[in-house]
Order: structure tokens, then C-alpha cells, then sequence
């Protein structure tokens, strides 16, 4: 099989700027890609693992809202989602007293166990493929990113709501 190519070997960009936010963009396609990997013998999707490291290193019980705008998981997606992983034991619905449509998410026995099982290889996993950067470099890239954010936030407000 031959090795595919990433973007900059495909497309020569006339435009520094250009290039610079597809570079972002294609190495978010690549984390993703790598992530449903990783984690495909245990769970459907990334998405699954990072809702269950936010329950698990929550203060307390986010709800099922607070859960979605954390991870940045529009209504409709973040009901079905958690309806998978509550149908595969992995969470539970606690409801709030006083308020019939609201539920607090916690992590089950089970879905403790299965991110017992994957979250330190995760976290080794992600040693290795950041390995190639110094302390310093890792500071900066993470300096960089909240910048990036912050322009995409201020130049589009509503950039984080879901679109209805």
C-alpha cells in the first residue's frame, strides 16, 4: 500500500496565511483519524473518551448542557451520544430535583473500568507523538492555538453556538 501524502505535499499555497490554517486544520483531521483508532477497541469515537475524561475529572456531575458546551457538542448530537453510551452501561442520568428535563452524567462501574484500560496508553500515546517538541515549543504551540481561537472567537461571536 502506498503511503498517502499529507497536505503539503498535494497543494502549493500562494498564501503563507492559507497555508498556515489548513496546516491546523489537516492536523486536526489527523489527530481525529488517529484517535478513532486508538481508541476503536474500546469505544465507537474520541468523542466517547473525551466525555468520559470530563465526567471523571469533573468537580461534580456536569449536566447533560454542560457537558455539551464543554466539549463543544451541539444539543441534538450530545442526547444521542450519551444515549449510545448509556444503552452500553458506560454512564448514568441522574435526575435534578426539581427539574424534570435536566440531568446531572456520571460514569458507571463499567465505563470507569474502560477508561481505566485506556486512559494511561492514551496519555503515553500522546508522550510519543508530542515527543518531537521541546517543553518551550509545546508552551508556544499552546499559546499559539488559544491566539488562533481567540481570532476565530472575536472575528465570528457566535462561533460556539450550535447552529439552528
Amino acid at each position: 500500500m502506498a503511503k498517502k501524502q499529507c497536505h503539503s505535499e498535494l497543494v502549493t499555497f500562494e498564501d503563507r496565511d492559507h497555508e498556515a490554517l489548513m496546516g491546523v486544520w489537516w492536523t486536526g483531521v489527523l489527530l481525529k483519524k488517529g484517535a478513532n483508532r486508538f481508541f476503536s477497541e474500546f469505544l465507537s469515537s474520541e468523542v466517547q473518551f473525551n466525555i468520559m475524561m470530563v465526567l471523571k475529572h469533573s468537580k461534580k456531575s456536569p449536566t447533560q448542557n454542560e457537558l455539551g458546551e464543554r466539549l463543544l457538542v451541539d444539543k441534538s448530537n450530545i442526547t444521542g451520544l450519551l444515549d449510545r453510551m448509556e444503552a452500553a452501561g458506560l454512564l448514568k442520568r441522574l435526575k435534578v430535583a426539581g427539574d424534570r428535563r435536566c440531568y446531572h452524567i456520571e460514569l458507571t462501574r463499567k465505563g470507569l473500568k474502560i477508561l481505566e484500560k485506556v486512559e494511561e496508553p492514551y496519555r503515553n500515546h500522546v508522550k510519543k507523538l508530542m515527543s518531537i517538541f521541546t517543553e518551550k515549543e509545546i508552551n508556544n504551540l499552546n499559546r499559539y492555538m488559544a491566539r488562533l481561537q481567540g481570532a476565530i472567537t472575536k472575528e465570528e461571536p457566535n462561533a460556539l453556538e450550535d447552529k439552528e
